[in-house]
Parts: C-alpha cells; structure tokens; sequence
C-alpha cells in the first residue's frame, strides 16, 4: 500500500511539474528581459513569423516611422492580417529592439551574460546636412532626419541618400569632376569609375571620401579639392551615392519611359526602304494587327533583339522562334543541313532533320555554311539611329 501510494503521488508530482514547466515556455525570456517584452516578442513571431523568416525583418534597423511603412506595406499589400492590438505591440517592439537608436545586443547590463551576441562594429555618426548658407551649428542648421532608405536588405551602417544634398553636390560634381569622371561617375578615358572606387564604396555620408580629397586631388574647375569645407564633401558623397543606387534594380533608369515619340510616317518610309524590312516582312502579312499584339516598349524590344532567349540554334520548345541552321558539306562530299548546335573555329555540330546529333572537326576542305534568320537585325543595329528607332516603333504601334 506504502509503495502504491508513493508511486501515485509520484505521478501527481511530475503531472503539475510538467504543467507548471509548459506555463514557463509559453514565452521564453532571454537574460535581462521583462515579461512585457517577451510578450510583445511572442506576437512579432506569431504575426510575421508565418511568412518568412523573421531575420528578413530585423536584417537592417530602421527608425520608427521606416517600421510603420513596413508594417503598413505587410498588412495593405502582402495579406498580414493583424488587429490594432497586434499592430501597435509590434510596433512598439521592433522599435524597442532594432531601431537605429537602440544598442546593439550584448552591451549594457541587460547585455549581459550567456547567449548574447557582441555588437556590430559601427562607422561613426553621419554629419548633419546643413542647407547653403548655414553652418553647423548655427540655428536653423540642426542635422535633418536621414531620408528613408530606397528598399531592400543593408548593413546596418546603409547610407541614406538625401536628395537635397545630393542635389547640392551634384553642381560641384558639374564644376569639378564630370569631365574625368563622366556624367553618370562610370569613368572616362583620363578618370575611374567611381562606382567601383573601394573608396567609394567604404564612404558614408564623407568618411572616407573627405580624407581622400583633403589630401589634394585636381579638379577641373582649378582650387584643389583641399580646399572644400566637409558640407561640401558630404553633399557629393550624396550625389556619387545617388549614382550608384541609381544602377540597382528598382532605380528610376530601370522604369521604362515613354518610348512612343517618333514620326510613324518617317518609320513606315524606313521600313520599306533604308531599313530593307519589306524583304522579311509585310504590314499586311505576318505584321497585320501588330500594335495590337504588343505595347510600344514590347514592340521596341522585339524589333531591336527579336531572337529569343535560350539556345543560340534556337530549336526545340514552343516560342523558341525561328532556328539558325548550318549546312556542313564533308570532304568526302557529304552534304549535312540541321539546327545549329555548337560552331566555333575548331569544331561543328547540329542535329539533322531526323533528331541526330553530328558533329565534325573543322578540317581543311570542310565548309560551313551559317543561315541566321535573325542576321539582318544584328546587321542593322550598326545602322539605326535613334530617330530611325523611334519612327519604326511608331509605325508599328500604328499597325491595328
């Protein structure tokens, strides 16, 4: 009876342990953190854990009004469903815990002990940008809030370009530098592109392109760059930055614009005469309805690039467009025609009417004979100019 008594309370003990251990791990607090924020912590998880990663959300801090226009974006354009409650506590906890103002993990007293990371190694505060006229410190001249990023994952040292100063240093980029360096700072044939400058690409908001022009680099414009005060450095900064979002996907010079502004009397002139497009195709024929089919931007691709992606013989699948062929003729006499495989100076293959793969060495007395359908468009792209670009489009946009 003793031992079935003590085996039953047993059972008992270990049943309200095991209950009391699941209340535990209902939120699981890490060291130096309250009961509220591992709350607020299990509702960030719950809400933006279902989709994605959560370290795509925390990859980079943000300030608070950057985290309201992500939340905002998730809920209006990707179907996150939160109530106001949700919202405002992971509102409150993203910009508690990695906003750009809050310490790094692993610093402080609640930093401390087992499991906390070490904090990244930052770049020093950017300089304010101060309007022309002012200088730091004068009223009036207190650094501006950093404008919001321009999208996508960074380095929580990401520099933020302000379209002001950008602005700004885009004239003494004018007056100094766009002669070496090229209007979009790529580099000319007497200065570097500045985009792939590890100078550049190290800087923010001056720090490393300040010392560089301390130290006296010639200008175009006649002082020396020494003699720029550190607005001036920082506001091209801006600018080369500006520069260089400018080649990311997503950049204003990625929109398509509007490239419906030629003569379509002009083009249809050049389609039947200049441009010899009458010898492969016909309004009436297989370009009937053509502006129909297409937009202006669709059609000034398929004019300009009309092969298709993928192989270069261009065989096999549906919208391969037409192949290039070859017809190889052997020593021997022997006289092969076929889709184009591979061609190059030492060998030759395609694959014959039947589905066989041939392939022969390029031998003395072996000749080659290349038929690209598309050859005519690769010739005349030597030959357009933009007006004749622009006037064919218009004129093929036209054919309804």
């Amino acid at each position: 009876m003793s031992y079935r008594l003590v085996f039953g309370t047993g059972l008992i003990g270990l049943a309200i342990g095991l209950t009391a251990r699941a209340q535990q791990t209902t939120v699981r607090m890490q060291p130096g953190q309250t009961q509220s924020n591992a709350q607020a912590k299990a509702v960030f998880l719950e809400a933006c854990g279902k989709c994605h990663p959560i370290e795509r959300v925390t990859a980079m801090r943000r300030t608070k009004a950057q985290w309201e226009e992500t939340i905002n974006q998730m809920t209006t354009s990707r179907g996150a469903v939160l109530t106001a409650e949700q919202y405002d506590t992971v509102l409150k906890y993203l910009v508690a815990e990695y906003s750009t103002t809050t310490p790094a993990a692993g610093t402080g007293a609640a930093g401390t002990g087992a499991g906390t990371r070490p904090a990244p190694t930052r770049l020093p505060a950017p300089p304010p940008v101060v309007p022309p006229g002012q200088t730091p410190g004068a009223p009036g001249g207190a650094a501006a809030t950093p404008p919001r990023p321009r999208g996508g994952a960074g380095p929580d040292d990401k520099m933020f370009v302000d379209p002001t100063a950008s602005a700004r240093g885009r004239t003494i980029y004018a007056a100094a530098c766009i002669q070496c360096h090229g209007t979009q700072a790529r580099g000319t044939a007497t200065g570097v592109n500045l985009l792939r400058s590890l100078v550049i690409l190290h800087d923010r908001y001056g720090s490393e392109l300040g010392p560089f022009l301390r130290k006296g680099h010639p200008t175009q414009s006649g002082p020396s760059s020494a003699s720029y005060t550190d607005a001036q450095m920082a506001d091209l900064s801006h600018f080369i930055h500006e520069k260089f979002n400018d080649t990311l996907r997503g950049a204003p010079g990625f929109t398509v614009q509007n490239v419906l502004n030629g003569d379509k009397q002009a083009g249809a002139a050049y389609f039947a005469g200049a441009g010899g497009c009458t010898q492969c195709h016909s309004a009436s024929g297989d370009l009937a309805g053509y502006g129909k089919k297409y937009d202006a931007p669709a059609i000034q691709q398929r004019f300009l690039f009309p092969r298709p992606p993928g192989r270069r013989g261009g065989g096999g699948g549906a919208g391969a467009g037409k192949p290039t062929t070859l017809t190889v003729t052997t020593p021997a006499g022997e006289k092969v025609t076929g889709v184009l495989v591979s061609l190059d100076d030492f060998n030759v293959a395609l694959r014959d009417d039947a589905g066989q793969y041939r392939a022969w060495k390029r031998v003395p007395g072996l000749t080659v004979v290349k038929n690209d359908p598309y050859a005519g468009h690769v010739e005349l792209l030597d030959k357009y100019t933009d007006k004749n670009i622009h006037d064919v489009v218009a004129y093929l946009e036209s054919l309804k």
